[in-house]
């Protein structure tokens, strides 16, 4: 038996994997990295005794860690997350200590990419690429069949593709990265600026009742409130514009959408398809599968278990 760790900038979860990487049981817990890292760790530690206490006593070979940000994986260490507001944490060590086993570490995104490639809808293709849609956009790529990290590793910054010189702030103190306009946070943002912008709409309703999240605002794309039609449209395209500089870059097989928001299939997906085929180069180059994630958010779990074998 193994551990997976799917630790998010939102939520962590922690599951039990086997050796036909199936995920036995699972626990989770909101990640509330404003705490600073102690409580993050702590609370990591509390899901994976949790995950020990509840298997029965089978015993556990390893542990692996998916973290946002850049990483130095020979050391363990975080060398920066900016979703996580961390900077050089020697994140193995500490959990090393506490559970005497081996602790591997690898990029969240990278960790959902092995994850699909082993068990899921990446299973098929050899030149995939996996692009985790959350607090922000992470991405993981597939080239004959091994994942590529780049000359030291922290290749796969997806979401930090340039998509408007000067635009939004990220989080990484660039302007106008993709992630500050097609995450689920710049997605949740776009509601709130069309429910204020529109009063009369079934957003400005939905806020006023609860907060604002992907469940809710789908809810309002989907009853065809004008507001949330005219938001929906402009995000989709701001998520196709990154996947086509992508496809354009690395003619993938496939390209795998993550992330909660995937659960919603073909509204999502459908057109962002249509325009990555308008734009693709010269309308002419090879239109790669874009599907949801078949293993949703276990696809991280699944992928840092398994990442002794990477």
């Amino acid at each position: 038996m193994k551990i997976g760790i799917d630790l998010g900038g939102t939520t962590m979860t922690a599951g039990l994997v086997d050796d036909a990487n199936c995920i036995r049981l699972k626990t989770g817990t909101d990640t509330l990295s404003l705490q600073g890292a102690d409580s993050v760790i702590q609370r990591m530690a509390g899901l994976v005794r949790t995950v020990m206490d509840q298997s029965g006593g089978e015993p556990v070979t390893h542990i692996g860690i998916g973290c946002p940000g850049m990483l130095d994986r020979a050391k363990g260490r975080v060398i920066y997350s900016n979703n996580l507001d961390w900077g050089d944490l020697d994140i193995c060590d500490r959990m090393r200590t506490i559970f005497g086993i081996p602790v591997y570490l690898e990029n969240d995104a990278n960790s959902a990419a092995i994850g699909e490639y082993i068990a899921g809808a990446g299973s098929e293709y050899s030149l995939m690429v996996m692009i985790t849609l959350g607090t922000g956009i992470g991405g993981g790529i597939i080239i004959d069949k091994k994942l590529y990290r780049g000359k030291s590793g922290n290749a796969n910054i997806l979401g930090h593709l340039l998509l408007h010189s000067g635009g939004r702030l990220c989080t990484c103190g660039r302007k106008g990265c993709w992630e500050a306009y097609a995450s689920v946070t710049a997605f949740i943002r776009m509601a709130g600026e069309a429910a204020d912008q529109n009063r009369d709409s079934l957003l400005w309703q939905l806020r006023n009742e609860e907060d604002l999240d992907g469940k809710n605002i789908f809810t309002a794309v989907k009853k065809k409130d004008p507001a949330a039609l005219r938001m929906f449209d402009q995000y989709t395209g701001y998520l196709a514009e990154g996947i086509t500089d992508i496809v354009n870059m690395l003619e993938p097989e496939a390209v795998i959408i993550g992330g909660g928001i995937s659960r919603e299939g073909d509204l999502l997906l459908d057109p962002v398809r249509r325009m990555v085929a308008r734009n693709i180069y010269c309308g002419s180059a090879a239109m790669p599968v874009i599907t949801a994630a078949r293993l949703g958010n276990d696809a991280g779990i699944i992928g840092a278990a398994c990442l002794d074998q990477y």
